[in-house]
């Protein structure tokens, strides 16, 4: 899944470095050490650099010289492979098309890599890149750990380039902090029951959009992500504040698409569904309402459904939305940590009221999300069974645990 604001983040950064060159020309520098915000790495660089804005992005390290007449500039970006923004890539080749598509690399020559300890997988190329009818000529090197991936490029001014070997230097200095990563991963699984609980029911769209299900809400709480979580909200349910938030989850919980879909299976009711046998009834639908053979059996199967569940056939599909917005609504920043898991625990008991375990509520989440789509939830069901069987399986939290307040 395309990750919102992603492309439009990597673009402005790459305009930073629509310089030229690698470095031509000789140029003496003293080098300084580079934190990135949330200290999870360091390199040395130019000590005349100075930080750009990374965009909010605090796993982000931008760096450009004050002196108008120098336009090199180097960056640094860090792709978690679970928990942030942008991240959750399986491998490095998947970071470098996304790279080269999102920014209409071309001209690409591979070069030798730069040596570097810290990188268990590492590649080097050279791009040439097209910006108001300019060609400009940019390094960069991937490289890969166990926490993240990572991209650094460089770009060189033609007044006053670095040396051959500087860049080669920038990525030899490159180190990640072991003690600080540890410590965010080990407070990614240090979670209660209860929040491991609310995690395990948002889990197939936080696995979708390639986030971390060992944190709450999917993402650390951070400027950009705020940006991105108020980005989403708005664009996605015309929420913009606190107001329209409760305004939103007050219609999950009291409407959502629940009352359409009972409204829905009422009229097949009235129509005489209820005397068909269960293997007539596609056909049934066909001789009676204009639907294509797929909408038919999509309704076929959902009205029984209904007869054993009534509205809580779909409504499971609801409160799993209300949960992912409370999460939402507070990386948003319009609700405390505390107001959103307040209201998770309070939808989290009506859903072990309603279902008996992970899987009838997440049929009922699949056929909610079906009703909603107009189409079908392959997609979620595989990503449900492919969950079901990973090593740190979200399911595995007991459906029917006692949900208690630890926060």
């Amino acid at each position: 899944m395309k990750k919102i604001g992603k492309t439009r983040l990597l673009a402005a950064i790459f305009a930073l470095l629509l310089l030229t060159g690698c470095g031509k020309q000789a140029k003496i520098v003293n080098m300084k050490e580079f934190t990135s915000q949330d200290g999870t790495y360091s390199l040395e660089a130019d000590e005349d650099y100075v930080e750009a804005d990374n965009m909010g992005m605090e796993n982000w390290l931008e760096l450009e010289s004050p002196d108008k007449l120098d336009t090199s500039a180097l960056a640094v970006m860090q792709f978690p492979k679970k928990g942030g923004l942008i991240g959750g890539y399986s491998s490095l080749k998947e970071v470098i098309e996304f790279t080269e598509e999102s920014n209409n690399l071309s001209g690409k020559t591979k070069i030798d890599a730069p040596a570097n300890t810290a990188f268990d997988n590492i590649e080097a190329y050279i791009y040439q890149v097209t910006e108001n009818n300019t060609e400009y000529e940019i390094c960069v090197v991937y490289g890969e750990t166990d926490y993240a991936h990572y991209m650094l490029m460089c770009a060189e001014s033609k007044l006053k380039p670095h040396s051959d070997d500087y860049f080669e230097s920038v990525c030899a200095s490159f180190q990640e902090n072991a003690e600080i990563i540890e410590a965010k991963m080990s407070s990614d699984t240090e979670l209660s029951d209860t929040i491991r609980w609310f995690n395990a029911s948002n889990a197939i769209l936080i696995d979708a959009n390639r986030w971390d299900y060992q944190i709450y809400g999917g993402l650390e709480p951070n400027e950009a992500n705020q940006t991105a979580a108020k980005y989403v909200l708005e664009n996605s349910w015309g929420v913009t504040d606190k107001d329209s938030a409760d305004e939103t989850l007050e219609w999950l919980l009291s409407e959502g698409h629940r009352i359409d879909f009972t409204a829905d299976m009422e009229i097949l009711e009235s129509a005489g569904i209820v005397e068909i046998d269960t293997d007539e009834r596609t056909d049934f639908l066909l001789e009676n309402f204009d639907l294509s053979e797929e909408d038919a059996e999509y309704y076929a199967r959902w009205y029984g459904r209904y007869e054993e569940y009534g509205e809580d056939a779909v409504s499971g599909w609801d409160y799993n939305r209300a949960l992912s917005q409370l999460a939402n609504f507070y990386l948003a920043g319009y609700y405390t940590l505390e107001e959103a898991l307040d209201a998770s625990l309070l939808i989290a008991e009506t859903v072990q009221a309603s279902f008996n375990s992970w899987d009838d509520y997440m049929e009922s989440y699949f056929i909610g999300y079906e009703y909603w789509s107009e189409g079908d939830s392959d997609a979620r069901r595989e990503i449900y069974e492919k969950l079901q069987n990973a090593s740190d399986n979200p399911y595995s939290v007991d459906f029917n645990i006692r949900l208690e307040k630890s926060w």
